[in-house]
């Protein structure tokens, strides 16, 4: 599947963040071989994507603002969705 025929709406909210990235290493790798980059993701995706991982970030706040302890897993998975957020937003933007 290249960058073009990614359509996220088509996947599962809670993966499309996983999928969206998957597109960008495609993209990239695509890059080296043919000295020039594709467009990994349309704006439409890319705010698809971030979509579910800002949800998860707002959850997360929430549960912190009435006292709730991130475990590890949470943590981890916070920890990711920013990364996440880093990811696609550099990746559009540039």
């Amino acid at each position: 599947m290249t960058a073009t025929e990614l359509n996220l709406h088509e996947v599962p909210a809670q993966r499309r963040a996983s999928v969206a990235l998957d597109g960008i290493a495609t993209a990239r790798s695509t890059h080296a071989r043919q000295h020039r980059r594709p467009a990994a993701l349309t704006a439409r995706e890319a705010l698809a994507a971030l979509k579910n991982e800002a949800q998860f970030v707002s959850i997360a706040a929430a549960n912190l603002r009435h006292g709730v302890v991130l475990n590890d897993v949470d943590f981890d998975r916070l920890t990711l969705a920013i990364r996440n957020i880093d990811t696609i937003t550099e990746e559009v933007l540039s």
